[in-house]
């Protein structure tokens, strides 16, 4: 499960490195939104291509030598253009399940080192699986 949002955190990682390259942000933070929605005009697959490729070849724009040899794989191209990507989609099922219960909860809450925390972590779980 582990792996899922390692998996998600890398493709939302290469978004962000390929929007700040292109210059559409200069802050990593939201930069991997900003990308998404640079290409939202479009849910077609060879569209986005086609659009992410006019960004990441506007005059001005230098990339060095490991994004240039990325962009040219179109598989791993594919893989940060995607509409709806099934690599975020497993993530996404993984740090936000839809079936939420105070099981998932209480081992977290249990390690958690910061002790200080716990009684409001305990409403949250009371409050959210009220419920249940």
């Amino acid at each position: 499960m582990l792996d899922r949002i390692k998996l998600h955190h890398l493709l939302n990682t290469a978004q962000q490195m390929l929007a700040v390259a292109t210059g559409l942000t200069q802050d990593d933070f939201g930069a991997s939104l900003a990308w998404r929605e640079a290409l939202r005009s479009s849910g077609n697959l060879s569209t986005r291509l086609t659009l992410a490729r006019a960004l990441l070849h506007i005059p001005g724009i230098r990339l060095d030598q490991p994004m240039q040899t990325f962009i040219s794989l179109d598989q791993g191209l594919s893989l940060v253009v995607e509409a709806k990507s099934l690599i975020c989609h497993r993530g996404d099922r993984v740090v936000h399940p839809t079936n939420i219960t105070r099981v998932l909860f209480d081992g977290p809450i249990s390690r958690n080192p910061y002790v200080s925390e716990t009684p409001g972590l305990q409403a949250l779980v009371d409050f959210v699986c009220q419920h249940e």
